[in-house]
């Protein structure tokens, strides 16, 4: 199925979760933060959200520094 995650459509398999995505793009779930459909998502969310044909994905990476 198709998704768009930061402006790249993306195929990925059916019953996909957050998670697994996040982590297929070699980042880490945790220091991630998400908007799905324009809502953000809650980390704790992440692997229980299954993605749907067409949904719409914004994943940042939170990056520490000084």
């Amino acid at each position: 199925m198709k998704i768009v995650a930061n402006s790249k459509e993306l195929n990925v398999e059916e019953q996909t979760t957050i998670s697994e995505l996040i982590s297929s793009l070699g980042k880490n779930p945790m220091r991630c933060v998400v908007e799905l459909n324009g809502e953000a998502m809650p980390y704790s969310k992440f692997a229980n959200i299954n993605l749907k044909e067409g949904d719409i994905l914004e994943i940042m990476q939170i990056v520490a520094g000084g």
